[in-house]
């Protein structure tokens, strides 16, 4: 269940509100928690003010230039109704009226609403399950506390009819889309902002029959085709939408796999393996790189260490499944911290994505400085295939710290035996052989027995017992001192896999995500573990299918973390193996290079993957025949952010979808550069039907700048143009 983290809602409060999280478009219940309040009838609040929204557009009497300019005391026929919203300082318009819930505004509106008109929107948006029936007066209908009642599941459905695209209405379907969203990112519904998803919301406040102040919202995610409503007495149309977002960061935690950690650290003699703890897979992934990471690194970088976190804690080579558990949360796994901010955003921009082999999650060491040299994890612990990890002088120049430890010979005696090392006395410490980039590997252990010990057991067993500043990296030399050794070395952890400081030197330049991990782990691909992809090539490119279906993988989650698109696609890659075969399926040009297209829910499937995108990209003949990356990649990139925003960009001016693919498809995106491409954005025309290759060019290049200038803070808050 969820739990509400304000303290300023009443404790009780969730145990009180009535929710339910419905398929949309459909219908369908996916959960719910007391129906029966749910479905009473009752006044809908502030959420009719979206029936009054496309009346009012229907009748005329609302366009993109009416302004109203809210006075915040509000009275009608002798009864208040002010404003409670922020003062913006300017006459609002609709979007801003429904985003803040304008009291003033629909007033305005409800004194020249034509009832008749009123009622006719009211019955085509309720399939005429709700009828306005006596003379309750416009004003307060407007307002959602007279006149009609039904249960919140039907008001939800009218809300989430209101909220749709109209075709017939373009222009005004797109300002309450706009006002919707907003009232989610900025407005009364703002506990539901997230930059990972696109929410529209509308909320209310009004008495119930029993006196008490009730809250309501209706608030859908597109992206997922999941809305929700709540009615909670006791509080504002605002903690509503808290509770929603409660109730759906439950279902999202739900729905993740789990993590068994054995807290080794908190072991005790009473209790040596100490406790095991039961977590949520992105929980986890943010405690990690809390712990692991800096608040200082640059995204890009803890973008990178949270993926490997992921893959390590679901990789299916598990060290600790005799103990009990996954992983431990010491070094010998990977520490586990309290979740900050800035852990969380990390694993949130890049949930789901992890590092594989084909369809397998490998685990991928990694370390806080590699000082200056990448090691394998074989040579230093025994560890998986040689060849996954970059080895030898980190590609990337950075600064490494030098340093220094001791310790008494006595305590590092002590620290061998309680391991289960022999003998009465430690009389010399030596390394006996090397990596081939020069680290300890073996060390003899002169007058104890095994007489051998690999240098990342010695490591452990140093850290765990002595603390971890005496040994900080793998890289390091020993010298015998009066009654003790000491220990001078470079860098910090074991260094091999992934360099976290050399990943931020990296992307402090601009890199991505993708250009990080295939630097320093070039044996793996980054894969969304929630997506399908099918690739069909012509019977001479069979070869080449396993490899293209490999890249395409790795190409979609890259670009869903530029993009922070983490909802499932099942897509489908046709290679045409003519020309002509290419034009019948989509009927582009010869000239151009692939096509992407929506393709309808599979209803044979189960309700939840029919509910999950689907998409066909038709990709033309390659004029030399090559299925290669270098061949496909471009293309790939741009079709891909297509699969990836479609589902949102169904009303927006064909500019913005092939702007942002234009952009969204280059190789390196977080260095862009101010276009100079000159003319307006093109219109829908010039981009669907463009006539010729230049003229395709010039619109896309237009297309691009026009996304730039539109987008300056990045290709991330792309969501802002879904209904511009």
């Amino acid at each position: 269940m969820p739990s509400a983290d304000d303290s300023t809602l009443p404790p009780d409060v969730l145990s009180r509100a009535s929710w339910a999280r419905v398929r949309w478009p459909g219908g369908a219940i996916l959960d719910t928690n007391l129906p029966a309040r749910i479905d009473e009838p009752v006044h809908a609040g502030s959420i009719f003010k979206l029936v009054v929204a496309r009346a009012a557009l229907a009748q005329g009497l609302v366009t993109a230039r009416t302004r109203f300019v809210c006075p915040r005391r509000v009275e009608v026929q002798g009864r208040r109704a002010d404003c409670v919203h922020p003062d913006l300082g300017r006459p609002l318009a609709l979007d801003d009226a429904l985003a803040y819930s304008c009291n003033h505004f629909f007033v305005r509106l409800a004194e020249r609403l034509d009832r008749a008109g009123l009622t006719e929107t009211l019955r085509r948006l309720s399939s005429g399950a709700v009828l306005i029936t006596g003379e309750p007066a416009m004003p307060w209908m407007a307002l959602g506390v007279e006149g009609p009642r039904a249960g919140m599941r039907t008001w939800a459905r009218i809300a989430l009819a209101a909220m749709a695209v109209d075709p017939d209405e373009p222009e005004g379907s797109a300002m309450i889309r706009r006002g919707a969203a907003r009232a989610a990112s900025e407005g009364t519904a703002v506990a539901l902002a997230d930059d990972t998803s696109y929410t529209l919301a509308k909320t209310g406040t009004t008495m119930g029959d029993s006196g008490v102040q009730e809250g309501r919202v209706v608030a859908w995610r597109p992206e997922s085709a999941e809305a929700i409503v709540v009615r909670a007495p006791g509080v504002a149309g605002r903690d509503a939408a808290r509770i929603a977002r409660a109730v759906w960061d439950a279902a999202t935690v739900s729905d993740e796999p789990r993590v068994r950690v054995g807290r080794t650290r908190d072991a005790s003699d009473t209790d040596p393996a100490g406790r095991v703890d039961d977590l949520p897979l992105e929980a986890y992934v943010a405690g990690v790189v809390a712990a692991e990471g800096e608040q200082d690194m640059p995204s890009v970088a803890l973008q990178a260490l949270a993926v490997a976190a992921r893959s390590y804690a679901i990789a299916p080579a598990r060290r600790h499944t005799r103990d009990g558990y996954d992983v431990c949360d010491t070094t010998h796994c990977q520490v586990l911290g309290a979740a900050t901010r800035w852990s969380r955003e990390a694993a949130a921009q890049t949930r789901g994505v992890v590092l594989a082999l084909g369809d397998t999650v490998v685990r991928v060491p990694y370390s806080a400085s590699c000082s200056g040299v990448l090691s394998s994890p074989r040579e230093l612990w025994g560890g998986d295939d040689a060849t996954l990890t970059r080895t030898g002088p980190d590609p990337v120049g950075h600064t490494v710290d030098n340093w220094q430890g001791t310790a008494a010979a006595d305590a590092l005696y002590a620290a061998l035996k309680e391991a289960g090392y022999r003998g009465d006395v430690l009389r010399g410490l030596r390394v006996v052989a090397r990596t081939r980039e020069g680290l300890p590997s073996r060390i003899a252990l002169d007058g104890l027995a095994p007489a051998e010990i690999d240098a990342s057991t010695f490591r452990h067993i140093v850290g765990r017992r002595l603390g971890w500043d005496v040994l900080k990296s793998h890289a390091w030399d020993v010298t015998r001192v009066g009654v003790g050794y000491r220990f001078t070395g470079r860098g910090k952890g074991h260094g091999a896999g992934l360099c976290l400081r050399g990943a931020s030197v990296y992307a402090a330049r601009g890199s991505s995500l993708t250009q990080v991990m295939s630097t320093y782990v070039p044996g793996a691909s980054l894969i969304s573990t929630r997506d399908q992809v099918v690739v069909r090539v012509p019977s001479q490119l069979m070869a080449s299918a396993q490899r293209l279906r490999k890249e395409t993988r790795a190409l979609l989650a890259g670009t869903r973390v530029r993009l922070r698109v983490f909802t499932p696609r099942l897509v489908t890659i046709e290679v045409h193996p003519t020309v002509a075969s290419y034009q019948r399926a989509t009927g582009r040009a010869w000239w151009t290079s692939a096509s992407t297209r929506a393709v309808a829910p599979d209803h044979r499937r189960t309700q939840a993957d029919a509910s999950v995108p689907r998409f066909r990209i038709d990709v033309a003949p390659r004029s030399n025949g090559a299925l290669t990356a270098e061949a496909l990649t471009g293309v790939l990139r741009h079709e891909l952010v297509h699969v990836l925003t479609g589902p949102l960009l169904v009303d927006a001016p064909a500019w913005v979808a092939e702007g942002l693919a234009t952009e969204g498809g280059r190789l390196d995106t977080s260095t862009r550069e101010p276009s100079h491409v000159a003319g307006p954005c093109p219109s829908d025309a010039l981009v669907v039907q463009p006539g010729s290759l230049e003229t395709m060019r010039d619109a896309y290049a237009r297309a691009g700048a026009c996304l730039n200038a539109a987008l300056p803070g990045g290709l991330a808050s792309w969501r802002t143009l879904v209904a511009p």
